[in-house]
C-alpha cells in the first residue's frame, strides 16, 4: 500500500490541532491522493467533537495548541497558528476558526470564544465568567453556537448552571437551551441554522432530571424542543453538513416506545449506548447499531451525494453506514484500537487510532491520526442494518 508522510517542522509549539486544506478540485484529491496519509506522528492526538463541514480545513486536536496544515496544496510543514486553545470549530467556507483558550486578546479571565478570521484574532463573546466552551461556526462563521454557565443574557436564571447560546451575525446573543438543568456539547449546522445540543432539562417541566437528552432547533427560530425522552441519556449530538440528519448516541431503548411518537418516551434504560440518527424533515429515528455491551459511541455523518454516510466506534473498532443503502462497512485498524473516525467529503475518512498503520502491523505509544482515500482502497461490507420507527423516512435505493 502506498502511504505519504506528511512532514512538520520541529516545534514545541506544533502540539495542537491540524487544519488540512482541502480546498481546490474534489475530484482530482481521490486520484492523485495515496490510499493512506499519515497525519500525526507525536502525541496521542484525537479527532475533534466538532468537526470541519467543509472540505477546505478539516481540525485535529493534539496537545494544548493550535496549528494549521495544507499538505494537498503545499505539502508544507505545520505552521503554528496558538500556543494555548482547544475545541476547534471550522467554518463551511473554511476561513474561520473558533476555539476555546484562557489565553484571549483581551485578557479575561477564565476561558473565552476566541475567533481566528484571515489571521486576525478577536474575542466575539465577553464572558466575565470565563466559562465559555466548545464552540461551532456555520458556513461564513459569522454565527457562532457555545456553551457558558455565565448569565450571558437577562434570560437566564441567576442560578449558574451552563446552558447553550447563539452569537448571531450581528453580534446579540440568545439563549438556546431552556430549563434548569445542564445543557452543552452543542452544533450548529453549516446550513439551515440547524442546531442540536444535549440537556438534562426535563422535556416537559423543565426540572433538571440529571438524564440528558437531545434537543434540536432553529438559531432563527428558538427556543429548541427535545427530540428524545428516554429514562437512558442521550447524548453526543452532530449535524451532517446539509443539517437534515443529528447522529447522536443513546442508551435508551428509544425504538421500543416510539413506533406511535414524534418523541420517543420512556425508553428503558439499557445501559449500552448505541448509534442513532434523526431525521428533521420526516421527524423519523434510525437505530444504526444493536450491539452488546460496550456499545458504541463517537459518531458523525456527512452528506455523500444522494446518501448519507453516519461514522462510529464500536469496542474500538471503526465502521461507517450508508443510511439510504443501508450497509454497514468496517474500517481496518488491526491491531490497536480506534477512539475516533470522520468523513471528509465523498471518497476520504479520517481515523485516530493506535494501530500503526504505517508499517501495516503493530501499534503506536498513543493516538495518531491518518487520511484514508476509499477510491484507492475501499473497505469491506459486514452485516449490520437500520431500524426505523415510528416508519422510515428517508426511502432506500
Amino acid at each position: 500500500m502506498a502511504v505519504k508522510q506528511i512532514t512538520r517542522r520541529p516545534s514545541r509549539m506544533l502540539a495542537g490541532v491540524l487544519l488540512l486544506g482541502l480546498a481546490g478540485s474534489a475530484g482530482a484529491f481521490h486520484r492523485e491522493t495515496p490510499p493512506l496519509v499519515v497525519l500525526t506522528t507525536g502525541e496521542d492526538t484525537d479527532l475533534p467533537r466538532v468537526p470541519s463541514q467543509g472540505r477546505r480545513l478539516l481540525a485535529l486536536a493534539e496537545g494544548q495548541g493550535i496549528v494549521t496544515l495544507t499538505p494537498f496544496l503545499t505539502q508544507d510543514a505545520a505552521t503554528p497558528l496558538t500556543a494555548v486553545g482547544a475545541d476547534p470549530a471550522v467554518s463551511f467556507n473554511g476561513r474561520v476558526v473558533a476555539y476555546e483558550t484562557d489565553d484571549d486578546p483581551l485578557n479575561l479571565p477564565g476561558r473565552q470564544i476566541v475567533k481566528w478570521t484571515y489571521g486576525t484574532l478577536s474575542t466575539p463573546i465577553v464572558d466575565m465568567s470565563g466559562t465559555s466552551a466548545n464552540p461551532s461556526l456555520d458556513k461564513s462563521g459569522r454565527t457562532l453556537v457555545f456553551e457558558s454557565a455565565g448569565n450571558l443574557t437577562n434570560l437566564a436564571t441567576p442560578d449558574v448552571v451552563n446552558r447553550v447560546y447563539v452569537r448571531y451575525k450581528d453580534g446579540t446573543l440568545a439563549l438556546v437551551s431552556s430549563g434548569s438543568g445542564w445543557s452543552g456539547h452543542a452544533m450548529l449546522g453549516a446550513k439551515r441554522g440547524l442546531v442540536a445540543f444535549e440537556s438534562t432539562s426535563d422535556p416537559v417541566t423543565g426540572v433538571d432530571n440529571g438524564t440528558e437528552q437531545i434537543w434540536v432547533g432553529k438559531v432563527t427560530g428558538l427556543p429548541a424542543a427535545p427530540i428524545t425522552d428516554g429514562d437512558g441519556p442521550s447524548t453526543d449530538p452532530i449535524v451532517s453538513d446539509d443539517s437534515r440528519l443529528v447522529a447522536f448516541v443513546s442508551e435508551a431503548d428509544l425504538a421500543a416506545d416510539g413506533a406511535a411518537t414524534v418523541v420517543p418516551a420512556g425508553g428503558a434504560d439499557t445501559g449500552v449506548a448505541q448509534i442513532f440518527v434523526y431525521d428533521t424533515w420526516s421527524q423519523t429515528f434510525a437505530q444504526l447499531t444493536h450491539e452488546p455491551a460496550p456499545g458504541c459511541g463517537r459518531p458523525d455523518v456527512a452528506k455523500v451525494g444522494g446518501d448519507w454516510r453516519i461514522t462510529f466506534v464500536c469496542d474500538g473498532q471503526a465502521y461507517y453506514h450508508m443510511l439510504r443503502k443501508n450497509q454497514r462497512y468496517h474500517v481496518p485498524t488491526p491491531g490497536g484500537p480506534t477512539q475516533s473516525i470522520i468523513p471528509v467529503g465523498v471518497h476520504f475518512l479520517t481515523v485516530s487510532t493506535k494501530a500503526d498503520l504505517a508499517a501495516g502491523s503493530g501499534t503506536t505509544p498513543g493516538y495518531q491520526i491518518y487520511l484514508l482515500n476509499l477510491f484507492q482502497a475501499p473497505v469491506p461490507v459486514v452485516s449490520g442494518s437500520a431500524t426505523w420507527f415510528p416508519y422510515q423516512g428517508i426511502p432506500g435505493f
